[in-house]
């Protein structure tokens, strides 16, 4: 069946939950009674932003300054030119968000253009932007419509996890996107449903192993998926859910192989939310996935689902955090069709005063590829102070490990394992309105 079929489906389904009004006046699923020390309002020190109108916008600039010692993320055994390499980098990202400021409904937008310039390596500067759009509109007192639409043009990380090769320059790709959807909620019962698409367009490259040109064509593809979500509230402080997501992607072209990538999955799951006084908030949803390729000669993955986000408040001044997820994810490696990634973190914050704050985080990711001999994991650990100096400015220090190690297959060429390690540090002062 195509995406057009399925999203006229998804919208159809949509439509058959916009049902009678509830009389409740306040909300049975919402999780605000605990804070974290990074969502706690700071009067003093958050930004006031310029108001025009019923609007405000908030414009900021952040400056950075950092040091790598591995810009290229990869060992000098693997390439001797560009292996181990370290260097200095400065960062200019201004921004600007434009939100509203009423009772009901709520418009909100905003930009951002990031420029990275090196000191020693050229190659990796680059220039990234975007702008966004978000709208809700408020039918009735729970229930409500909600779209959006994002543009970007990016440059691929020197340690995105999901490449097997280094380009001379970042790889340069762009990615649009829009979304709608609704939320309706009827005494106990929530219901949530979403249409997403994606479109991605990735430019050409370089191989600066064999100075080949690195096609990637076979990359650009389009994503739409439909969410539907129905939760029941069983206290004040929790729910029980179940969440249906399915998705396809569709390529522009074929694999230099000439393998179609094009697939169809879906995921399952059955999930709790909470916010419990003082102690812990989060959610967490276990489930089946699957996903099968047009192509025969790609095996269909599947496999355990996780999407969990837990938050626990021992004091007022301290969160502990866990992140965990395991799902489904296209391959920039044309051999093969996706790969299953598994990623979980821990990290607490600390408000060592109401103006300094502490963060420490420690990672770990497994990307197990379908079709080809290849499982890449990664370590990582970042620890970072924040400094809020006044309503206008703040500044930042953080420290940042990362480790990746490779299994691959024995007959892979050297530069396919990408082995390394890096250790970066970086200050940003951010100027805000």
């Amino acid at each position: 069946m195509s995406s057009t079929k399925h999203l006229m489906t998804g919208l159809a389904v949509l439509g058959a939950m916009v049902v009678t009004d509830s009389a409740m006046a306040q909300s049975l699923f919402t999780r605000d009674r605990n804070v974290s020390v990074l969502q706690r309002d700071r009067p003093d020190y958050d930004a006031p932003g310029i108001r025009a109108g019923s609007f405000i916008i908030k414009p900021k600039v952040d400056l950075m300054a950092g040091y790598s010692d591995n810009v290229f993320a990869v060992s000098e055994e693997v390439s001797p030119e560009f292996g181990d390499r370290d260097d200095y980098y400065f960062i200019l990202r201004p921004s600007a968000r434009i939100a509203s400021d009423w009772n009901r409904h709520s418009l909100s937008g905003g930009t951002y253009v990031e420029a990275w310039k090196h000191d020693a390596f050229d190659e990796n500067n680059v220039v990234n932007y975007g702008v966004f759009a978000d709208g809700r509109l408020d039918v009735r007192r729970q229930m409500a419509l909600v779209a959006g639409a994002t543009y970007d043009l990016l440059h691929e990380n020197r340690k995105a996890t999901n490449t097997a090769f280094l380009s001379v320059d970042p790889v340069e790709y762009e990615r649009a996107s829009v979304y709608g959807g609704i939320e309706h909620e009827l005494g106990r019962i929530r219901y949530r449903g979403r249409l997403n698409y994606r479109d991605f367009d990735f430019q050409d490259a370089e191989d600066f192993v064999t100075g080949a040109e690195l096609d990637q064509d076979f990359r650009d593809r389009q994503e739409a998926s439909v969410l539907l979500q129905a939760g029941y509230a069983v206290t004040r402080d929790s729910s029980v859910f179940l969440r249906g997501t399915y998705t396809e992607r569709n390529y522009d072209t074929l694999t230099p192989a000439g393998i179609n990538r094009d697939s169809q999955g879906y995921t399952i799951s059955a999930g709790v939310d909470f916010d419990i006084t003082r102690l812990a908030r989060g959610s967490v949803a276990v489930g089946y996935l699957q996903e099968e390729f047009d192509d025969p000669a790609l095996e269909a993955i599947d496999g355990l689902s996780l999407d969990g986000a837990v938050e626990w408040f021992p004091t007022d001044t301290l969160t502990a955090r866990l992140l965990a997820s395991r799902d489904v994810r296209a391959s920039a490696l044309a051999e093969a069709g996706g790969y299953i990634a598994s990623d979980i973190s821990a990290g607490l914050d600390y408000e060592l005063r109401r103006n300094i704050i502490l963060s420490a985080t420690a990672g770990y990711g497994e990307s197990d590829y379908q079709d080809i001999d290849r499982t890449e994991e990664r370590y990582g650990i970042n620890l970072a102070g924040q400094y809020l100096i006044n309503r206008y400015l703040r500044t930042k220090l953080e420290y940042t490990y990362e480790q990746q190690e490779v299994d691959n297959a024995a007959t892979a060429p050297t530069f396919f394992l990408r082995d390394y390690e890096t250790n970066e540090i970086l200050l940003t002062l951010t100027a805000q309105r």
